[in-house]
């Protein structure tokens, strides 16, 4: 049963992170389009649901709002949250 749940949220884990990845190739393409945006209030939704890593990755390789201090340290603080939480429950 432990089992079971360590995948589903190892899997939830994945999911919340290629999620936050494709939003913001997808913000960045609507940028770069001029279209409206998604509010940046979606992406720090999604790293604190779990998804830090994939909207850091996707910063990272879509060049998506690195002018933004603000933007970047507010995920980024999220990122360094979620890695002491996953070394805590793993035990590293």
């Amino acid at each position: 049963m432990i089992g079971l749940i360590k995948e589903l949220v190892w899997g939830y884990l994945l999911l919340v992170n290629i999620s936050g990845f494709i939003l913001t190739g997808v913000d960045k393409a609507s940028a770069i389009r001029g279209e409206s945006r998604i509010p940046e209030k979606w992406f720090f939704t999604i790293s604190l649901l779990g998804g830090p890593f994939g909207v850091f990755l996707g910063m990272l390789v879509f060049h998506h709002k690195t002018r933004k201090a603000y933007f970047g340290f507010i995920v980024t603080l999220t990122l360094m949250l979620y890695i002491l939480v996953l070394i805590v429950l793993t035990g590293l």
